[in-house]
C-alpha cells in the first residue's frame, strides 16, 4: 500500500479529503520534515491488530517451547478436566 506524505500544517487544512483518501493510501504526518504520526484506515488499523495478536502469540509459543520440558496436555485429559465430554 502506498502511503502519501503530509505536513501536519497542511493535514489541518485537508483532515477531510485524507481521510476520504485512506482506503486507497495511508498518510506519514510530518513535522519539519520528520514522521510524527501515521493516519490509516479503520480496516487496515484492525488488520494490524490481528497480525500483531497473531505475531504476540507466535512468540508466546515459542517462548513457551524455549523454557523447559513439554508441557503438553493429551486431547482426552483435557476434554475430561474441562468437561467438554
Amino acid at each position: 500500500m502506498n502511503e502519501e506524505l503530509v505536513p501536519l500544517s497542511e493535514a489541518k487544512i485537508r483532515f477531510h479529503e485524507l481521510v476520504r483518501g485512506l482506503a486507497e493510501h495511508d498518510v506519514l504526518l510530518l513535522r519539519h520534515g520528520r514522521p510524527v504520526a501515521v493516519m490509516l484506515s479503520h480496516d487496515a488499523y484492525r488488520a494490524l491488530l490481528e497480525r500483531l495478536e497473531d505475531v504476540e502469540d507466535r512468540l508466546a509459543v515459542f517462548e513457551t517451547r524455549e523454557e523447559g520440558p513439554d508441557t503438553r496436555v493429551p486431547w482426552g485429559k483435557l476434554k475430561v478436566e474441562a468437561d467438554l465430554d
